[in-house]
């Protein structure tokens, strides 16, 4: 909403502008106000591991959306581009718009469905409950505010898990949508090609190639690093909701459906970041190989195309995370069994610990 400017007939109603408006306002402003919350618990209340792993969660989070925000006008630039480049290379019919269209509504009810019911197992839990115990026990708060504050602590945690687990949506989704598109194009630049091999038009498949190859560029520079950012705050909650999980007791079962919910949630979401990107990487490497073997196809204009190849297309492109590195097939095992061997490394810590205090 931030990205895409206030349709026409919402802008006649200054009511639905303001509406429109209002998540500009209103998520900067609220994840600040956990930031701080957060800073103020660890420093008078509790230094536990799950602190700092939300302090974490958060500034992650909040580095994400000032990035994302100050490159709102390039990522509305790049919706563009796919745009105008869908309609260039005629890569949807109508079916799979529809399909598209149901894809998205799709994931937002599943972000939609997915926060209500982390949102009730939560407090049916128990946890908040802890929580506030911790607040009440506190001897460095006054006495007379501890009940307000304890009132604060549930609302801060009832917006922060709806906040934090709808915002950590959003990119991913719109990494997938761009990404299934690149993948799109290429697959469609790759039919096209063979029809204009046959037809002696070097160089619309020349065109065509620049036109895909310049957005995908554009996407990199302009997502490799929130999504680096952004793969991390999965991971990390990954982690979290796992470790949990293992080491929770097993009479709270609400508590357990908690940490699973999240971890499924999380989990489609990394799901939704590497493969599809992996996928575009794959179809943009068999895409510059049909404009390496031009050259081949035309022995007439063989010097001519082979220069123009070098000049243009000589480094590859590919999608990265924060340049550093190419995304492929292989990563999404790397990123879960890293998971797992600091799950094992921790679990070990944990039992040495437990038993050098036995002793």
């Amino acid at each position: 909403m931030e990205t895409i400017p206030c349709p026409d007939f919402l802008s006649r109603s200054n009511f639905f502008k303001v509406m429109w408006n209002f998540p500009k306002f209103l998520v900067p402003s609220f994840l600040c106000f956990n930031l701080v919350i957060q800073i103020l618990w660890l420093c008078f209340i509790s230094i536990g591991q799950d602190e700092w792993s939300a302090l974490m969660v958060l500034c992650l989070q909040l580095w994400i959306y000032i990035s994302v925000f100050q490159s709102r006008t390039r990522i509305r630039m790049l919706t563009e581009d796919l745009y105008r480049i869908s309609n260039m290379l005629h890569a949807y019919t109508l079916q799979k718009k529809k399909m598209m269209k149901i894809h998205i509504w799709m994931y937002c009810l599943f972000v939609i469905l997915g926060m209500t019911f982390l949102e009730v197992t939560f407090f049916r839990s128990g946890m908040i409950a802890y929580e506030q115990q911790e607040l009440l026990d506190s001897e460095i708060i006054p006495a007379h505010l501890k009940e307000q504050l304890a009132d604060l602590l549930y609302v801060t945690y009832a917006f922060t898990i709806l906040l934090a687990n709808g915002f950590s949506a959003i990119l991913p989704g719109y990494y997938c949508f761009a990404c299934n598109c690149m993948k799109q194009f290429f697959l469609c630049f790759e039919m096209k090609s063979k029809v204009l091999i046959a037809r002696h038009d070097y160089q619309r498949i020349l065109e065509n190639y620049k036109e895909i190859n310049e957005t995908m560029i554009i996407m990199d520079d302009l997502l490799s690093l929130p999504i680096l950012v952004s793969v991390i705050n999965i991971l990390a909650t990954l982690f979290w909701f796992g470790y949990s999980f293992a080491f929770l007791p097993n009479d709270n079962k609400m508590l357990g459906i908690f940490t699973v919910t999240g971890f499924v949630q999380y989990f489609v979401l990394l799901m939704m970041t590497l493969p599809p990107a992996a996928a575009a990487n794959q179809a943009a490497a068999t895409a510059r190989e049909i404009v390496l073997s031009l050259p081949g196809w035309f022995p007439k204009r063989h010097s001519i195309i082979k220069s123009l190849v070098c000049r243009r297309f000589q480094p590859k492109t590919a999608l990265t995370l924060g340049k550093m590195y190419r995304i492929d097939k292989s990563m999404l095992i790397s990123a879960i069994a890293t998971l797992i061997s600091y799950g094992i490394v921790l679990d070990t810590l944990g039992s040495v610990q437990s038993s050098d205090d036995e002793n």
